[in-house]
């Protein structure tokens, strides 16, 4: 059974694959956080109820986006692009004080390659023009 999101007769191929992608990266940040729940640092304890309502919270929101973007909304596909940089900002600029788990940084670099990727395909070639498609009809 097909996902409804990928059901668009004229999706590209590419489209398609950058939308796995995607949802590739949500599962990878799905996994981390299963962990971190395990595995909690001491200094959390007390916070992680309102951690996981946060993370809920961005899960779907973000799960809503990926969504969006595979049935050709634009304006989902720009707020993933605005989400991946102030992500990858946020990583560089906001540095953690205490070291991370490496599951953490292994994750972090995976998911965002994978992303990265995601997003080029979806704002070039055939993912460009599929979007400026919508656009011109």
């Amino acid at each position: 059974m097909q996902n409804k999101s990928m059901r668009q007769p004229d999706t590209p191929p590419q489209v398609r694959q950058a939308i796995i992608l995607l949802w590739i990266t949500q599962t990878l940040v799905v996994v981390d956080a299963v962990l971190t729940l395990m595995f909690p640092e001491p200094d959390m304890a007390g916070e992680t109820g309102f951690l996981v309502i946060v993370f809920l919270l961005l899960l779907g929101l973000y799960a809503t986006l990926i969504t969006f973007a595979a049935r050709r909304k634009n304006w989902a596909r720009i707020t993933l692009l605005v989400f991946a940089v102030i992500n990858t900002a946020g990583y560089f600029l906001l540095p953690f004080e205490t070291p991370e788990p490496w599951w953490t940084e292994a994750n972090f670099w995976l998911s965002s390659i994978l992303e990265v990727v995601a997003l080029y395909w979806l704002f070039s070639g055939a993912g460009a023009r599929w979007y400026a498609g919508k656009a011109a009809e």
